[in-house]
């Protein structure tokens, strides 16, 4: 097995995200970007918002970039706004610091970043599996990425 991401493979988890998509209700876009932050393949579902491409490529860039989810980069940003108008003069691509993305692994070695983006749905953003709540897009980034469920978002409308 390789250690850099296929398209192939980054095609595999987008289909995995659209399908996890469908059945938790998450309409949106999801990226798969490269160690780099270059996009390997993205895809845009029907019903999602203009703005979902371009948000979940900065959200995977960051994540590949920091190697790591983007929770505390977002937290860090929302409490040090000058910190983010920073990183975003010294960064070659625009920054969605948002939370919910993940990098992706391979043989333990950040390979790429994968994320969802925006989205809304009626009944708010998680939903009761097996009696406890979860975040949506959360499920959604677990399932693609066959990692465990990491809780990054709260119930937002």
């Amino acid at each position: 097995m390789s250690a850099k991401l296929t398209l192939q493979e980054a095609r595999e988890i987008l289909v995995r995200a659209v399908e996890k998509a469908r059945e938790v209700g998450w309409v949106s876009a999801y990226a798969v970007v490269d160690e780099g932050g270059n996009v390997i393949s993205i895809s845009r579902v029907d019903g999602a918002p203009a703005a979902a491409a371009p948000m979940a490529r900065s959200k995977a860039y960051l994540a590949a970039m920091t190697r790591r989810h983007t929770l505390p980069f977002s937290n860090r940003m929302d409490a040090h706004p000058v910190r983010f108008d920073g990183y975003q003069s010294i960064l070659p691509r625009p920054l969605f610091p948002g939370p919910g993305s993940m990098p992706i692994k391979k043989d333990g070695e950040v390979v790429g970043g994968f994320a969802s983006s925006v989205s809304s749905h009626e009944g708010g953003m998680q939903i009761e599996v097996g009696g406890k709540k979860m975040s949506r897009m959360d499920i959604v980034t677990a399932y693609a990425l066959r990692i465990p469920y990491v809780e990054q978002h709260g119930d937002v409308p």
